[in-house]
């Protein structure tokens, strides 16, 4: 089982031990973990510190090493980009997809995230909007250009947490706790991105000079309702709360541990994620005229 580390507050300390993450607080260990065993680690504290060894070890075993501001939101991130032979084959295909096939490629995405949300609406007997955002996924068109996932995430958000808005910059509970779970899900794929030997800063509709993981924003779009089930099923627990804790967070990393099914069959997250990848890949590479979409609900 992949572990993702969470390091919350100051006075940590992270270096290697006997071939291991040893993480110190006050001069006492709290943690000792095995790379291999690590998915992912996210920090977000003022006074960390990390020896040049752990970092070495992270892009040695492709652990995203994510930095994290209050509001929980990724302000950076470590991970190889060059340790993949194809590299360069791949990197060309990516540079020269052409503009018409990534907007076939997002609209497939935007449909998808659309059908994942009315699913999601479905499982908590919201079935009114739940067909509404099933209809909006039919009528997305190349590249959304009538802005379908605009129109549903006003409905969706609204519907499922009770008259709720989202905002990324806000600091309140339910925005403190979307904003953990996608990055815990971003991280994934992150990770399945760079081992699938993809360069992750080009991506299909989102495109910024300051964000280096641009693909990962567009893959993870139709998973994230699997982290807005989540927060929904536990809902008391996470109202019941004024701050992001790690009780609430730990129920957010168990998302890693469940099942999706993809292409008929039960995989693992991490697993499906890598077939995600590369189904997507073979979209952009014109091996097949669609994505196959790792399934977030039976």
């Amino acid at each position: 089982m992949w572990r993702i580390i969470d390091i919350s507050g100051d006075g940590y300390y992270l270096s290697v031990k006997n071939d291991n993450l040893s993480i110190l607080k006050d001069n006492k260990e709290v943690l000792h973990a095995c790379f291999a065993d690590i998915n992912s680690i996210i920090c977000s504290g003022n006074n960390i510190v990390y020896t040049n060894a752990v970092i070495q070890k992270c892009l040695e075993n492709k652990i995203p090493l994510t930095f994290c501001n209050k509001s929980h939101l990724p302000t950076g991130m470590l991970i190889p980009t060059f340790s993949i032979n194809e590299y360069g084959q791949r990197l060309q295909i990516q540079i020269k997809a052409s503009v018409p096939l990534k907007k076939q490629i997002w609209r497939q995405i935007i449909k998808e995230k659309l059908k994942n949300q009315s699913l999601c609406l479905k499982n908590f007997d919201i079935i009114d909007v739940s067909k509404k955002l099933l209809e909006l996924s039919n009528e997305v068109k190349s590249g959304d250009s009538t802005c379908r996932e605009g129109i549903g995430a006003r409905f969706y958000f609204s519907s499922l947490f009770n008259n709720f808005n989202r905002d990324n910059n806000k600091t309140d509970i339910l925005n403190s706790a979307l904003n953990y779970g996608y990055i815990v899900v971003r991280n994934c794929l992150a990770r399945a991105i760079v081992s699938s030997g993809l360069n992750p800063a080009l991506g299909v509709f989102h495109s910024n000079n300051h964000n280096p993981f641009c693909l990962a924003d567009d893959l993870i779009e139709p998973l994230r309702p699997i982290v807005d089930y989540q927060i929904k099923t536990n809902i008391n627990d996470f109202l019941s709360e004024k701050e992001l804790n790690s009780k609430l967070k730990k129920i957010l990393v168990s998302i890693v541990d469940s099942n999706l099914y993809f292409d008929f069959e039960t995989c693992k997250f991490t697993f499906a994620l890598q077939k995600y990848v590369q189904s997507y890949f073979y979209c952009l590479n014109k091996k097949t005229d669609k994505i196959c979409f790792p399934k977030i609900f039976k």
